[in-house]
């Protein structure tokens, strides 16, 4: 009676149909899914008494041993919310790998009136969400990468915002126009963030910047009073071109965001002092910022820079 698939199924060719569908979410599945492969109640409960799979979230499954991880939680939490429900937010954010966003706990879109509840769950509601808001990634239910940073971007401040719009521009997941796009669509909901948002991507110019650490410069940057670099500048120097991470053109002054991720090793760093050294011999004065001298004495940072364009217009 609770058996949508009809007859019993064979434990044998039940394991291997209800494997091959874990398999291919994450080592999960619902109990309407093992319903559907033909499971009976008996079955279901002979499993989980025996070991063999647990229950991480009501009326979800999952095959003991299966490799867990975010992406694993998340097609549970999906699977547990049922149809039309999306991963959403912080958590859509983290599976994106969009820069700035944090948080450890699923978070799900599900619509109205419907208001599932489960500990450690975050559920956002609404009447509907847009078809154009809507994606997949993999298997798994959730809001793109768009409006997952609408959707974040009232949570933020404006240097993890920015870290986090010019990620995904940087790694293709979105587009400035996309957004701007959106943004104007969703204008009237009132979304916090949604102005903010406007802002950033109206002052950014046309390049997207590289690292969270550029995105702390920028912000810095634009809160003073210095005029506005170029961001991402070509330079020609007879060692080759060269991309200056922000750079004065007119006053041959460039900013560099330098970190050591970027320069971990003996051969990167000699590299980059190369390109410091092609820079400097064709008469361009490069100043070098680290993650610390931002956040920690942020002024002097921007008194190197004032003074550099005083010196250059004397």
């Amino acid at each position: 009676m609770d058996n949508l698939g009809g007859s019993e199924r064979d434990n044998e060719t039940l394991d291997r149909l209800i494997g091959a569908l874990a398999t291919s979410q994450f080592g999960v599945f619902s109990r309407l899914q093992a319903l559907e492969e033909g499971a009976t109640p008996r079955q279901i409960q002979h499993r989980l008494a025996q070991g063999r799979w647990d229950s991480p979230l009501p009326r979800v499954y999952r095959i003991v041993g299966a490799a867990a991880g975010e992406q694993q939680s998340a097609m549970a939490a999906t699977l547990w919310a049922g149809d039309g429900a999306m991963l959403s937010h912080a958590a859509a954010g983290r599976l994106w790998g969009i820069d700035g966003i944090r948080g450890t706990r699923p978070e799900l879109w599900v619509p109205s009136p419907r208001n599932p509840r489960a500990p450690g769950i975050v559920i956002h509601r609404g009447l509907r969400l847009d078809r154009a808001d809507r994606t997949t990634l993999g298997p798994i239910p959730i809001t793109t990468p768009v409006r997952t940073l609408i959707d974040v971007a009232g949570r933020l401040e404006d240097e993890r915002l920015t870290a986090a719009m010019e990620s995904v521009f940087r790694k293709e997941l979105g587009t400035p126009e996309r957004l701007a796009a959106r943004l104007r669509a969703l204008r009237e909901s009132g979304r916090p963030g949604a102005g903010r948002l406007e802002e950033l991507l109206r002052d950014r110019g046309a390049a997207a910047l590289e690292s969270s650490l550029e995105a702390k410069v920028w912000t810095l940057l634009c809160r003073s009073t210095l005029p506005r670099p170029v961001r991402q500048h070509w330079v020609r120097t007879p060692g080759g071109p060269y991309r200056l991470d922000f750079a004065w053109p007119r006053q041959r002054l460039a900013l560099e965001a330098d970190s050591w991720q970027h320069h971990g090793d003996r051969v990167a760093f000699g590299k980059d002092r190369a390109r410091l050294s092609e820079m400097v011999a064709i008469r361009w004065r490069v100043l070098v910022v680290t993650w610390d001298a931002c956040t920690t004495t942020p002024r002097r940072v921007l008194r190197w820079v004032e003074s550099a364009l005083q010196h250059t217009a004397a």
